[in-house]
């Protein structure tokens, strides 16, 4: 199974001027690091960490510091243009691809499948949860063994 099998490319801009006109209608500053950071984000189907980004980047931008990138998926994060996801460990992983969808996490590598909400309408939340929590959306996360981890099991 693949990541890109499950994944909608046609929802994600690919053209650095769709970027940043998403950048500027989120509020941000339009900089050479941000647009970077969105198109490794939107492109990239792995659902990387920050440190995984600032490797991917580091390379083609040898003046970005590890700091810029925490600091640009916080601000991303904050005005929607990507989303957290807990990863293995105490790492947070992160995802660009903003249309509606799930994930399927492998238990045995922990590698992220997106997963179109199509697959797994689920039901309607409620509007309010005890203690006055306003619920602002769902997220479905199903644990699954992927081909190479289900393979792997059963050599042993």
């Amino acid at each position: 199974m693949s990541s890109e099998l499950l994944r909608d490319t046609s929802c994600s801009p690919t053209d650095p001027t769709t970027r940043a006109r998403r950048l500027q209608q989120s509020g941000l500053k339009v900089t050479g690091p941000r647009l970077a950071i969105l198109d490794v984000l939107e492109q990239n189907a792995s659902h990387p960490t920050a440190d995984q980004l600032y490797a991917m980047l580091r390379p083609a931008h040898p003046s970005l510091s590890l700091s810029t990138v925490y600091k640009t998926l916080d601000a991303f994060a904050q005005v929607g243009l990507c989303r957290r996801l807990n990863g293995e460990g105490p790492m947070q992983r992160f995802d660009g691809t903003m249309y509606p969808h799930h994930h399927a996490v492998c238990r045995g590598c922990g590698h992220i499948y997106d997963v179109p909400a199509n697959t797994y309408p689920g039901p309607s939340p409620p509007a309010r949860l005890p203690g006055q929590l306003a619920v602002c959306g769902v997220r479905v996360e199903f644990e699954v063994i992927c081909p190479a981890c289900a393979e792997e099991r059963a050599l042993r």
